[in-house]
């Protein structure tokens, strides 16, 4: 009886991970349907992966930024680190420095500046928007202040550097893999890992948490870095894709990634959301992006385009998350205690037999 249990629990997990997909498939599914009948051209092995080249960039930020929202957070400093990380490299490169050491370097910025959004959020309890646009505002001034106001090329060469820029393996662009492994790191570390479980239990009730033994202050440090570490990775892919650290490539990608997280259904509110629906939410970006160059739609038109279908997506994620929220307070018991201990079960996205797990070794901290 038990072990019939534990297997609908796991069945249930599942099904829940597919709700929470089916929002940018739904928006994703007659976009290409259109496209089929106007633009076949677009099926083309060659445009597709154009398409999954575009996303590969917005994609590995929106991995890092799933981490921070699913704890009801925010950074808008990702495209700044990435201009700063690009910068630091081409300087380092044109220095002399080797790229086994260019590399790790751009990479490491990138994570010792989100290492300080966590710190300065958790320790200091400055709001994630106040400390992130700080962290923004000041990035850009850093990035042009080191690249003199000015692109900063370079010359570079070897397959590590090829596989990051315009190089890969086969056919399959090396950006794209890079994604892939990214997203697929980041699914593994919320599924599998007890720190992406103190993430969503942080997203469902910070106090809740804390009561339940979670270290608050150190899980979001964590998640602000390796925030940090995927813009330093973009930062490294956009340098090389570029052969240049341009202080301000950064542009708006760091709202591009927000919006990737939200149509993948994860919620600003935090505790709801997952890897999967990200992937497909970069997709979808990119996706849109093409569909209407080859539609000649112009760029302001786009930007129209884009607004319009974050929204609906923002309604439809509203009346699914609204609507799971109704179903838990129904189904919470009116205890204080048993209110905490359940919030920090349904912010666990696996089986019953994980999440009891969990909670279990949660308390015994």
């Amino acid at each position: 009886m038990s072990d019939l249990l534990i297997r609908l629990g796991g069945l249930l997990s599942q099904l829940r991970e597919f709700q929470r997909l089916w929002l940018p498939l739904a928006i994703l599914a007659p976009i290409l349907a259109i496209m089929a009948i106007v633009a076949p051209e677009f099926f083309q092995l060659t445009n597709i992966l154009i398409v999954a080249r575009q996303s590969s960039i917005v994609g590995v930020l929106a991995v890092g930024m799933t981490l921070v929202i699913l704890t009801a957070g925010i950074d808008l400093s990702v495209g700044s680190i990435l201009a700063v990380s690009g910068v630091v490299m081409a300087l380092l490169l044109n220095d002399g420095m080797p790229l086994a050491v260019a590399l790790p370097a751009c990479i490491a910025v990138g994570a010792g500046i989100g290492a300080l959004n966590g710190i300065g959020i958790a320790r200091l309890g400055i709001q994630p928007f106040i400390m992130t646009l700080a962290s923004m505002v000041t990035l850009q001034g850093i990035a042009l202040q080191l690249a003199n106001g000015q692109p900063q090329a370079f010359s570079a060469s070897g397959s590590i550097f090829d596989f990051f820029g315009n190089g890969g393996i086969g056919q399959i662009p090396g950006p794209i893999l890079i994604f892939l492994i990214m997203a697929l790191g980041g699914w593994a570390l919320l599924r599998y890992l007890p720190f992406g479980r103190f993430l969503y239990a942080i997203g469902g009730s910070k106090e809740a948490a804390r009561l339940s033994g979670v270290r608050i202050s150190r899980t979001l440090i964590g998640a602000y870095l390796l925030s940090g570490l995927c813009a330093g990775i973009a930062g490294a892919m956009t340098a090389s894709q570029l052969s240049t650290g341009d202080p301000t490539v950064g542009g708006t990608t760091e709202l591009d990634a927000i919006a990737a997280v939200v149509i993948g259904g994860t919620s600003l509110f935090g505790g709801v959301g997952g890897m999967g629906g990200t992937v497909v939410g970069a997709l979808l970006l990119a996706v849109l992006a093409n569909v209407l160059d080859l539609a000649g739609v112009s760029p302001f038109n786009q930007l129209v385009a884009k607004g319009l279908v974050i929204v609906i997506a923002v309604l439809l994620a509203a009346r699914t998350t609204g609507r799971r929220l109704s179903d838990h307070r129904k189904a919470t018991p009116a205890t204080p205690a048993a209110r905490s201990q359940t919030t920090v079960i349904v912010a666990e996205p696996q089986s019953s037999q994980e999440a009891s797990n969990t909670t279990g070794s949660l308390q015994h901290k």
